[in-house]
C-alpha cells in the first residue's frame, strides 16, 4: 500500500502557492521551518539549514537500502530520522509526544541517533519542552501561539474536559482536605498527566 507523508503534502500545497518563498531545490527535499521570533539566526546557521534542506533522503515509507558510513551517508540517515519522527508526530492527535515514549520506537524505526539531540539540532521543525524530568517534543508547524492550528474533534473534546476539570477545581470545589477534593498541584502538571 502506498502512503504519502505529511511533509510531501505540505510540499505540494506550498509549491502551488503563488507567493511561495521557498526555493525549488529546498522545496523538493525540505521541511517546513518555523523559528521563534526572538531566536537570532546567524549566517552560518542559515547556511547549514539551507544545505540540509537541499539534501536528498529516503522518505519514511520508502525502503532504506544500506547506507555507507560516509559523512554524506550519515547526514542522509539523520534526515530520514527527522522524516520518520516528523511523520510520527503528524499522526498523533496533539502533534506532540513525550521524548521517552518516542525513544521506545527508535529501534523499530531504524533510528541510530539520540532522539533528544535530533530535536535540539532541528529547532525549526521541533520544539522541545522540559518540565521537571519530563521532556515533550512538539511539531512546531502544527502550533501557533501555543494552540493547535488545526485541532481535530478528539483534541477539542480533550480540551473541553480539561476546562471542565479546572473549572471545578477553581470554582466549585472549596475547603480543606475532604474526600472528593481535587488535587492541589499546578494546572500544567495535571494537564501534562492528562496528555499521556
Amino acid at each position: 500500500r502506498d502512503f504519502t507523508a505529511a511533509v510531501d503534502n505540505w510540499r505540494v500545497t506550498e509549491c502551488c502557492k503563488e507567493d511561495c518563498k521557498v526555493e525549488r531545490m529546498e522545496l523538493r527535499y525540505g521541511f517546513k521551518q518555523g523559528f521563534p521570533s526572538g531566536m537570532r539566526l546567524g549566517k552560518d546557521f542559515k547556511g547549514r539549514v539551507k544545505e540540509w534542506q537541499r539534501l536528498p533522503y529516503v522518505g519514511p515509507y520508502e525502503e532504506m537500502g544500506e547506507s555507507k558510513k560516509t559523512k554524506a551517508g550519515v547526514k542522509r540517515l539523520e534526515k530520514r530520522a527527522v522524516a520518520i519522527v516528523h511523520e510520527f508526530l503528524s499522526l498523533t492527535v496533539e502533534k506532540m509526544v513525550e521524548v521517552e515514549k518516542i525513544s521506545h520506537f527508535r529501534k523499530w524505526f531504524g533510528i541510530d541517533f539520540n532522539i533528544r539531540d535530533l530535536f535540539l539540532d532541528h529547532p525549526g521543525i521541533f520544539y522541545l519542552s522540559t518540565k521537571g524530568k519530563r521532556h515533550t517534543v512538539f511539531l512546531r508547524e502544527a502550533y501557533e501561539r501555543g494552540q493547535l492550528i488545526e485541532p481535530n474533534p478528539v483534541y477539542d473534546v480533550r480540551r473541553k474536559l480539561l476546562d471542565l476539570v479546572f473549572l471545578g477545581r477553581h470554582g466549585s470545589v472549596t475547603g480543606g482536605s475532604k474526600s472528593g477534593e481535587v488535587g492541589t498541584r499546578g494546572d500544567s502538571e495535571s494537564e501534562d498527566e492528562n496528555n499521556e
